[in-house]
């Protein structure tokens, strides 16, 4: 039965049943599931992500590797956490354990049609930096918190790929340049990647800004309005990256985000060339982020 002929209380049976399925398995890493809690609290401390993140060897060597590496370009030469906090500061190190923990789900080289999952990740990343980048210049004060938005804003793609991967083929067998992708899932599913990401994170206990980025990035005057900025900026970062050919799934098939988002952004005309043209400047030496 394709999404468009079932009825709305259909469509919704059909996601609980997926996102019950999904609860059931655990997608994200445990390790991740716990980066995640800590970098999200406002209480946790520098000895908490440290006590995390040292737990687990393999992410450890992952941070320690991009933290050396050119983008960061840093003289002298990190070889642990603590250290790495000095040199780059807490909040570089929280973006990169989210990013490195989050990064083990990517690795599987799936290639569907004009998806695959490397270019997913790599889109995450990029609109993760864009949206800090955004954030920032916009005067959001919370602008270190659009990064993790950015990175987990499409997280239901993914799951849409790992969980439902039959109806995910027609998804992308049927994507096209005529219509938004959020269009071709609610048609062939009867639900889109905004609404399983959104009902699946709410389960793992994200928080609000997370939860509302990934339900409303394609439409951001449903969030509510303490998170608003937020989800602007990664509705923006999302809109760049795509225009620089940075796709989810292969496709620009997304509108441009409305006028009334770029001037609550106070993003206008030149401002707008700017961070457009910075923005290269910023993924060139972010490289290393989507190649974890």
């Amino acid at each position: 039965m394709v999404g468009s002929t079932m009825t709305l209380s259909e469509q919704m049976a059909a996601l609980d049943r997926l996102v019950k399925r999904i609860d059931e398995i655990s997608s994200l890493p445990d390790i991740a599931m716990r980066v995640i809690e800590v970098v999200s609290s406002p209480d946790s401390a520098v000895a908490d992500l440290r006590l995390i993140v040292e737990s687990d060897p393999a992410l450890v060597a992952r941070i320690l590797r991009t933290a050396n590496s050119s983008a960061y370009g840093l003289s002298t030469r990190v070889d642990s956490i603590h250290r790495a906090i000095a040199l780059l500061g807490f909040n570089a190190v929280k973006d990169l354990a989210v990013t490195a923990s989050i990064a083990q789900i990517f690795k599987d080289k799936t290639n569907i049609g004009t998806y695959s999952r490397a270019a997913l990740w790599k889109h995450l990343v990029c609109v993760a930096v864009a949206s800090r980048m955004i954030a920032s210049r916009s005067g959001i004060q919370e602008f270190d918190e659009a990064y993790m938005c950015g990175l987990l804003h499409d997280i239901g793609i993914v799951l849409m790929d790992q969980h439902n991967h039959k109806g995910f083929l027609e998804v992308v067998e049927a994507i096209s340049t005529e219509e938004p992708t959020l269009v071709t899932e609610r048609r062939i599913l009867g639900f889109d990647h905004t609404q399983l990401g959104s009902e699946v994170s709410q389960r793992w206990g994200f928080p609000t800004s997370v939860l509302q980025t990934i339900k409303y990035h394609h439409d951001t005057s449903r969030c509510d309005p303490e998170v608003r900025p937020i989800a602007q900026a990664v509705e923006v970062a999302n809109f760049f990256c795509t225009k620089k050919n940075i796709t989810a799934m292969g496709l620009m098939n997304i509108p441009a985000p409305a006028g009334e988002t770029f001037a609550a952004l106070s993003i206008g005309r030149n401002e707008l060339k700017v961070l457009f043209q910075d923005l290269d400047i910023e993924l060139e030496k972010s490289r290393d982020l989507y190649e974890l």
